[in-house]
C-alpha cells in the first residue's frame, strides 16, 4: 500500500541540506552555536535520509520489486514542471542502484566534512554565509544524483558550480597567507600564484566552458525528443525502434556529437584534459571546502553524469559500433588525464596541490573504467562500470581522509608547503597512522580499498582488449607514480629532520605548539582511515560483488546484459601486476624521502635531460601558462585598450556633454520654480492660451 511518507523520502534527501543551509542563516540570530548544530544536523538527516532509500520497498510510486537492491526498472515520480510544452516537462527524482549508492556516499562523507568544519573553521568570520553555501553544495549535488531529468539535473550543475566559486573564493579578502602556489614563480612569465578570488574566478570559467558543452549538447536531444525525461528517453527506442529521437540524430549525423557535448559537462566539472587546471588552483579555499569539492560533490558529478548518459546511449544506438568513438574518448581523456596529473603531483611541493592532481589523476581512473565499459563486449560493460565507481566510492574515503589531515597539518606548520614540515611522526602518532593509511590506499596497496577499486579498472582493461590493452599500460605507469608520490609526501611530511618552521615553533611555543587535532577534527579523519581498511577488507568478501550485482541490475533496465561474476584467479595475473607496480613505487619513495638512502636532487642534479624532465613537470606541463597566454592575456589586454581608446577617449567625453546639457536644464528648471504664485499663474495662463493656438490650427474636427 502507497504511502506519504515513502513518497516524499527521495525528495527530501536532496531538499533538506538546501533547506538547512537557510535554517542555518535564520538560526544564527540565536548565535553561532545554534547555526552550527542547525548546518551539521541537516547534513546528517540528509545521510539517514539517503541510507533509507536502501530499505523503502512494495509501494507504487517508485515500482520496486523489493528492496532497492532488487529493482529492475528505472523507478521515478514525477510532477508537472513546465505544463505549456507538449509534452509537458515534469520534475521527479530516481530511485535506482546507482542513485541509491551515491547518494548515500556522498552524503555520509558530507556529513564528516560537516563536523571536520567544526573545529576547523573556528573562529573564522563570515561563518553563516561559509554553512549555507556548504549546505547548498551538498543539496545541489544530491539534486544532480537524484534527478530524472536532464534540465533538472543541469539546475543542481549550476548551484554546485555557484557554491565553488563562492567557497573556494571565501577568503575573499585574498591574505597571502591563503594563496595557493609559490609567490613569485612564474612561468612562461605567467604568475604561479593565485589569491582565492582569483581561484574562484578561474574555476567558475573553467567550469562554464563544459557546462555550454553540456547544454548544447541535452538541447539538441531535446529538439529531437521533446522530453528530457531519462525514463522517457529510453523508452521512445524501446517501444518505436524505427523512429525515434536516437534514429533522428542518427539520420543527421548528431547522435555521437549530442554525446560529445554532454561528456564536455563532464571534462569540465570533473577536471578532465583540458579543462583541469582550474582544480589545484582551487585549494586556495579552505581546506574542508577542497575535501567535499574532491570527495563528495563538483568532481564526482561528471562521473556520475556519464554513468547515467553512457548506458542510455549504448542502449538506444541502432548499431553498437556507433557508440564506439564516444567510449574511447572518454577512456583516452581519462586514461590521458590520469597520467598527467599523477606526474606532476610527483614534484610539488605544497601538500593540497599535490591532493589536488591527485584528484584529477583519480578522477581519470574513474573515467578510464566508464570508457572501457563501452569499447568492451556487452557482457562486460558492467566491470568497466562497476570498477568505475567502485573506485568513486573508494576515492571519496581515502581523499576525504587525506584533505582532514592536510588541514590539520596546515594549521599546526603555519604552512602549506611540505618543505616547512617534517618529522612529524612522533608528535601525531593518530594523524601520522591515518594520513598513512589512507595515503597507502591510495597507493593501491593491499588490502585497502584502493588496491581492489584500482585494480577492478585495470583488470577490466586488461580482459578489454584492442585499445584496452594501451589504456592498462598507461594505467599501470599511472600507478607507479601514485604510489611514489603518495609515499613521498608521507616522508617529507612525517620522517626526516624537523624542519627549521616547526623548531621555530617549538621554541615559541613549546609543548604546546605541536599537538593533535581536536575530537571534531580527528574523529572525522580517523573514521574515514577506519572506513577504507574495513571496505578493503569486505571488497574480496563481499562488497564488490554486490555492488557489481546492484549495478547490474542498474544496468539491465538499458536491456545490457551483464552479469556480474568475480573471478579472482582469472584476474589474478592482472592483480599480481598491479600490486607489483604499486610496491615499486613505494619502494622507491620509502628509499628517497623516509630511508633517505638515495638522494632525488643528485639524480635529477641541476642541467641535463632530468633537469629539463622536472622542470616541465614542475611547471605544470606549460599547459596552464600556455592557457593564460592563448585566452587569457589577449582579453584582458583587448578590454584595457578598448577601455583607454573607446571608453576614455569616445564614451566619456559624451557623457560629459550630457551631463553638462542636463546641469544647464536643470538650472534653467529650478530658475523657473521661483515659488512666487503670480508667476505660476501666469504661466500657467500662457499654457492654456498655447494650447488652445495649437488645437485651432493643428486640431481635427
Amino acid at each position: 500500500m502507497t504511502s506519504w511518507y515513502f513518497d516524499i523520502i527521495p525528495n527530501l534527501v536532496w531538499m533538506v541540506p538546501i533547506a538547512g543551509g537557510a535554517f542555518s542563516v535564520l538560526a544564527a540570530a540565536a548565535g553561532g552555536k545554534a547555526r552550527n548544530t542547525v548546518a551539521v544536523l541537516t547534513s546528517l538527516l540528509a545521510a539517514l535520509l539517503a541510507t533509507s532509500l536502501f530499505l523503502i520497498s512494495d509501494y507504487t510510486p517508485y515500482t520496486l520489486t523489493g528492496k532497492i537492491l532488487d529493482i529492475t526498472t528505472i523507478a521515478g515520480q514525477n510532477a508537472t514542471w513546465v505544463p505549456g510544452l507538449h509534452p509537458a516537462l515534469t520534475a521527479g527524482v530516481l530511485v535506482d542502484p546507482l542513485t541509491a549508492v551515491l547518494a548515500t556516499a556522498i552524503s555520509w562523507i558530507s556529513f564528516l566534512i560537516m563536523v571536520y568544519s567544526l573545529g576547523y573553521m573556528k573562529d573564522e568570520k563570515n561563518l553563516t554565509r561559509y554553512y549555507f553555501l556548504m549546505n547548498f553544495f551538498i543539496g545541489n549535488m544530491l539534486l544532480i544524483v537524484m534527478s530524472d531529468n536532464f534540465l533538472q539535473l543541469f539546475l543542481g550543475w549550476e548551484g554546485v558550480g555557484y557554491c565553488s566559486y563562492a567557497l573556494i573564493g571565501f577568503w575573499s579578502r585574498d591574505e597571502l597567507e591563503h594563496w595557493v602556489g609559490s609567490i613569485g614563480e612564474k612561468t612562461l612569465g605567467v604568475p604561479e600564484a593565485y589569491s582565492p578570488t582569483q581561484a574562484g574566478i578561474k574555476a567558475f570559467i573553467m567550469t562554464r566552458v563544459g557546462d555550454v558543452a553540456f547544454l548544447i549538447g541535452i538541447l539538441i536531444i531535446f529538439a529531437y525528443a521533446r522530453t528530457f525525461n531519462f525514463e522517457q528517453l529510453y523508452n521512445m527506442v524501446a517501444l518505436n525502434p524505427s523512429a525515434n529521437w536516437a534514429k533522428s540524430l542518427q539520420s543527421v549525423g548528431l547522435f555521437i556529437p549530442s554525446a560529445i557535448f554532454i561528456f564536455g559537462g563532464a571534462i569540465g566539472k570533473s577536471a578532465q584534459f583540458p579543462l583541469q587546471e582550474w582544480l589545484p588552483d582551487a585549494m586556495a579555499g579552505p581546506t574542508s571546502v577542497s575535501a567535499l569539492i574532491h570527495a563528495a560533490t563538483m568532481v564526482n558529478a561528471g562521473v556520475f553524469l556519464i554513468g547515467t548518459v553512457g548506458p542510455l546511449y549504448y542502449a538506444v544506438a541502432s548499431n553498437l559500433s556507433l557508440t564506439y568513438p564516444f567510449f574511447l574518448t572518454i577512456g583516452v581523456i581519462g586514461g590521458f588525464t590520469a597520467f598527467l596529473a599523477a606526474s606532476q603531483a610527483m614534484v610539488l611541493d605544497e601538500v593540497k596541490k599535490v591532493l589536488a592532481y591527485s584528484t584529477v589523476s583519480q578522477i581519470g581512473y574513474m573515467m578510464l573504467g566508464l570508457g572501457i565499459a563501452g569499447i568492451s563486449s556487452e557482457a562486460n560493460f558492467v566491470f568497466g562500470f562497476t570498477g568505475a565507481f567502485f573506485h568513486l566510492i573508494s576515492q571519496a574515503l581515502f581523499k576525504a581522509g587525506l584533505f582532514m589531515c592536510a588541514g590539520w597539518l596546515i594549521h599546526v606548520s603555519g604552512s602549506r608547503f611540505m618543505k616547512d614540515m617534517g618529522g612529524l611522526w612522533k608528535d601525531l602518532r593518530i594523524t601520522s597512522v591515518s594520513m598513512l593509511v589512507v595515503a597507502l590506499s591510495l597507493a593501491g596497496i593491499f588490502p585497502l580499498s584502493g588496491f581492489w577499486s584500482k585494480e577492478a579498472i585495470l583488470s577490466a582493461a586488461e580482459q578489454a582488449g584492442g585499445p584496452g590493452i594501451a589504456l592498462w599500460i598507461l594505467g599501470l605507469g599511472t600507478a607507479l607514480m601514485t604510489a611514489f608520490y603518495s609515499i613521498r609526501m608521507i616522508g617529507l611530511i612525517f620522517f626526516g629532520e624537523k624542519s627549521a618552521n616547526l623548531q621555530k615553533i617549538e621554541v615559541e611555543h613549546g609543548e604546546h605548539g605541536i599537538h593533535e587535532a581536536p575530537y571534531s577534527m580527528m574523529i572525522p579523519y580517523v573514521t574515514l582511515a577506519a572506513a577504507t581498511f574495513v571496505v578493503g577488507i569486505l571488497a574480496p568478501i563481499y562488497l564488490q560483488d554486490r555492488l557489481g550485482t546492484l549495478f547490474s541490475s542498474y544496468l539491465a533496465q538499458f536491456h545490457i546484459a551483464s552479469p556480474y561474476v568475480l573471478n579472482y584467479v582469472a584476474d589474478l595475473p592482472s592483480l599480481t601486476i598491479g600490486l607489483l607496480i604499486a610496491i615499486l613505487g613505494v619502494a622507491i619513495a620509502y628509499l628517497a624521502y623516509i630511508r633517505r638512502s638515495i638522494s632525488p636532487a643528485k639524480i635529477v642534479g641541476e642541467k641535463g635531460f632530468l633537469h629539463s624532465g622536472y622542470l616541465f613537470l614542475q611547471h605544470r606541463w606549460y599547459i596552464n601558462a600556455v592557457y593564460y597566454r592563448v585566452f587569457v592575456y589577449p582579453v584582458v589586454n583587448g578590454s584595457m585598450w578598448l577601455f583607454k581608446n573607446f571608453e576614455q577617449k569616445v564614451v566619456e567625453p559624451i557623457n560629459l556633454g550630457a551631463i553638462d546639457i542636463g546641469s544647464i536644464l536643470s538650472r534653467t528648471f529650478q530658475d523657473l520654480e521661483s515659488g512666487i504664485e503670480e508667476e505660476y499663474v501666469l504661466g500657467f495662463g500662457i499654457g492654456i492660451a498655447l494650447l488652445i493656438i495649437l488645437l485651432v490650427f493643428f486640431g481635427q474636427v
